[in-house]
């Protein structure tokens, strides 16, 4: 899929966080705006005007509690995403019948192994 150039103003700091950012996670500037935009557009359009608004009127603890909620977000889908790939992966057929307390801890052990 083809992408777009385009150019955005940010000021010095948002600009310097963003070089370290890119050289510290070896991605290129633009993938990194890219992202930013992508999430910033996919928002609705009351979160996207809460968001003017908190920048524009609340101060700078307002913003990095916006923020710490964001991570959190972020996060837990991350979290929910892999705890269910590690459930797609276990193959529960392969369990049986586990009929006594020891049966399911060898089975725990058992999917918990690498082999």
């Amino acid at each position: 899929m083809a992408g777009k150039t385009i150019s955005a103003y940010t000021d010095a700091e948002t600009a310097s966080r963003l070089g370290i950012i890119a050289k510290v996670e070896q991605r290129t500037q633009a993938q990194i705006g890219g992202m930013a935009l992508k999430l910033f557009v996919s928002l609705p359009k009351e979160a996207r005007e809460a968001l003017w608004q908190v920048k524009a009127l609340g101060n700078e603890q307002d913003w990095e509690s916006l923020i710490k909620e964001v991570t959190r977000t972020l996060l837990n889908v991350q979290y929910k995403l892999a705890a269910q790939q590690v459930v797609e992966q276990i193959k529960l057929e392969e369990l049986g019948n586990l009929e006594s307390e020891d049966e399911i801890l060898k089975a725990a052990v058992n999917l918990t192994c690498d082999e």
